[in-house]
């Protein structure tokens, strides 16, 4: 039999094992609302943004910069919800589906950072009513999914 004091040891390195394998077994469903979580925030910067540029409290160079840095990280989150392993409570078409609107989302901020870039603020103005009406889609998904956290 081995001694009390090793097999303490033992029974801790097997309690500390268990914990980490069990914090780090996200499912598929935490990872894709981690992502659109982190989504929502960049549209949210996006539109913030744009709305300050259109008010002139911002500068073009700004404004033009921070819609870039967003148009990039969404689509960072669009290639890691692409990795994202499918399990029982993700469907191959959930994924589809995130995967398009987080396209659509980038898409638009592009488009409100090329027309900040021409000095377009009527273009800006209803580029922003459809980066809204695309984050809208992304909240519905996210309701329909039971990904509620927003």
């Amino acid at each position: 039999m081995p001694e009390p004091g090793k097999m303490a040891s033992v029974i801790n390195c097997l309690l500390i094992l268990t914990l980490l394998a069990s914090c780090s077994a996200k499912t598929s469903a935490e990872d894709m609302d981690k992502e659109t979580q982190n989504i929502s925030s960049w549209v949210a910067t996006a539109n913030m943004v744009g709305d300050a540029w259109i008010r002139d409290v911002v500068p073009n160079k700004y404004a033009e910069q921070t819609l870039k840095k967003a148009q990039q990280e969404l689509q960072k989150e669009k290639e890691k919800i692409d990795e994202i392993k499918l399990s029982k409570d993700v469907s191959e078409d959930d994924k589809s589906i995130l995967l398009a609107e987080v396209l659509k989302l980038g898409n638009k901020t592009e488009e409100i950072s090329r027309a900040v870039a021409q000095k377009n603020r009527s273009a800006v103005r209803q580029k922003l009513i459809e980066l809204a009406a695309e984050k809208r889609s992304l909240n519905k998904l996210r309701k329909v999914a039971g990904q509620t956290n927003e």
